[in-house]
């Protein structure tokens, strides 16, 4: 159990983070003890009866750290959502590698949707009677990339006023994981900021309490070791930088030139 530093913008040192939660081998705990109580189910099925959960990864930074969770998943027999967001200053959907990750994360039997950052177009001073047409030109770049259909969609850090425009169950031929009806319908669940908000999901999960949960992990969270959340992202540029030094000395080194120092 890792509690808040002295140092940080608060100053409180007796509020729990939880941060121990946040490694591979209690992300499988979860998954078992969600199994437990509940069905694992898709959003386009968020309309089923009993108790279950959606189970949602919105890929802010890491797509290595998604295959991982999509791994631990695949043996625990769960299947969830990946959602990709394709304004990422962490990773290039059409890159080589992290084109053959995302194809072994569906391999996996997992399914795609798209992170969907309004923001991107906002402040780029564009009309909001344009936003959908951006959602469908987004939805079709994903499609033609993965060659399967998009279903689902989320949005990236809404803001309440965002939240209400997306009130429907669908746009686009999309399910709206912030539409009323799962808000209304699904307790929520966040690993936003690499800390759990609203409430633990552990605790959720073992009390079983509420009939419907939507979980939204971020993977770039959950690490083989228990690190702050700075320590996590720091983990995530570490790895950038190293892959791209390494694509560079192997580029150099197959055009038979020279790599200077």
């Amino acid at each position: 159990m890792i509690q808040k530093d002295s140092n940080t913008n608060t100053g409180c040192q007796d509020i729990n983070y939880y941060f121990d939660d946040f490694t591979e081998e209690n992300y499988r705990n979860i998954l078992r003890l969600a199994k437990s109580n509940y069905q694992s189910i898709s959003f386009s099925d968020y309309n089923i009866s009993g108790k279950c959960i959606l189970l949602r990864h919105d890929v802010d930074y890491s797509v290595h750290r998604a295959l991982k969770l999509a791994e631990i998943e695949s043996e625990e027999d769960i299947r969830s959502t990946f959602f990709l967001w394709m304004h990422s200053p962490f990773y290039n959907l059409f890159e080589e590698e992290i084109s053959e990750i995302v194809r072994k994360i569906i391999g996996l039997g997992h399914e795609i949707g798209l992170h969907f950052d309004t923001g991107f177009y906002e402040c780029h001073t564009l009309k909001n009677v344009d936003i959908m047409n951006h959602l469908s030109y987004e939805k079709s770049i994903i499609e033609h990339f993965i060659g399967k259909p998009v279903t689902s969609f989320s949005l990236h850090n809404p803001s309440d006023s965002m939240i209400k425009k997306f009130r429907l169950n669908s746009y686009r031929g999309m399910v709206n994981t912030y539409s009323k009806y799962i808000r209304m319908n699904f307790e929520y669940c966040s690993d936003s900021s690499g800390y759990w908000r609203f409430r633990r999901l552990q605790d959720m999960l073992e009390k079983a309490e509420f009939e419907k949960i939507q979980i939204l992990t971020h993977p770039e969270w959950w690490t083989p070791d228990i690190l702050h959340p700075r320590e996590r992202i720091s983990r995530c540029i570490e790895g950038r930088r190293k892959k791209q030094h390494e694509w560079y000395d192997s580029m150099l080194k197959g055009l038979g030139r020279e790599n200077v120092h």
